[in-house]
């Protein structure tokens, strides 16, 4: 049956968002059937209506023994979708610890960027993965790396709440006074959400509770609901 499929272009036909056959079977994991298909000849970089391979796809979703046969097989560990996501990025954001290791131990590039500017790293701190971001400081990885909107991993994981990457980047000596395109610290940045533990600690650790950004607002100014009470209870206000 697979042998038919593979001689009748079968494979090439295509569900939503353009997957095929071997997208959905590399997502969902199935190695047997990947395997069968690739050995009958079947494209291993084929995109779907998004830009993803097969590669992808199996390393979005974790698939380890078959992002290590596509590997195998030749596919480009470099590949980039349409939002310019490698494999490893993709990964990355998706807390796909053992996939990221293996990655790297094939030489995927630790310092790719999408079309954000966002490198692993970055992803992985804006997502709030402690793990994945101690093995990409661990392997050499630019804690300060900036993308397009000139956020470094620490401002991307301030206003998210991270406090556990907050702490980490912090403790191997990320620059707590960082800004981005439009001067915002991690403070300011941190003000904006709704993590009044984020703006704790960063106070605590010496952030500037006075920093302005490119418009001149303050942490305070920016701040909202509890985080503003708490900046209020300090007794800071807009300057």
């Amino acid at each position: 049956m697979i042998g038919k499929a593979c001689d009748e272009d079968i494979w090439k036909k295509t569900i939503a968002e353009g997957r095929t056959v071997l997208h959905v079977a590399s997502e969902r994991g199935n190695f047997g059937l990947v395997k069968s298909l690739i050995e009958c000849g079947c494209d291993k970089e084929i995109n779907d209506q998004r830009g993803n391979t097969p590669l992808h796809k199996a390393s979005f979703y974790g698939r380890l023994d078959i992002v290590q046969y596509l590997i195998s097989v030749g596919a480009d560990k470099e590949a980039k979708n349409e939002s310019g996501d490698t494999p490893l990025i993709l990964a990355s954001k998706n807390r796909k610890l053992d996939v990221v290791k293996y990655l790297i131990s094939v030489g995927a590039d630790k310092e790719a960027k999408n079309e954000d500017g966002d490198t692993p790293l970055i992803c992985a701190s804006s997502y709030g993965d402690l793990g994945i971001v101690k093995y990409l400081v661990s392997i050499g990885c630019n804690i300060e790396a900036k993308n397009k909107d000139g956020n470094t991993p620490l401002i991307e994981a301030s206003p998210k709440g991270k406090l556990e990457v907050v702490q980490y980047l912090i403790s191997i000596g990320c620059n707590i006074e960082a800004k981005n395109n439009n001067g915002n610290t991690p403070l300011i940045c941190a003000s904006t959400g709704s993590s009044v533990e984020v703006v704790k600690y960063l106070i605590s650790v010496g952030a500037n509770k006075d920093a302005k950004n490119n418009n001149g607002q303050t942490p305070f100014s920016v701040a909202w609901g509890d985080v503003k009470s708490y900046l209020n209870i300090l007794g800071l206000k807009c300057l």
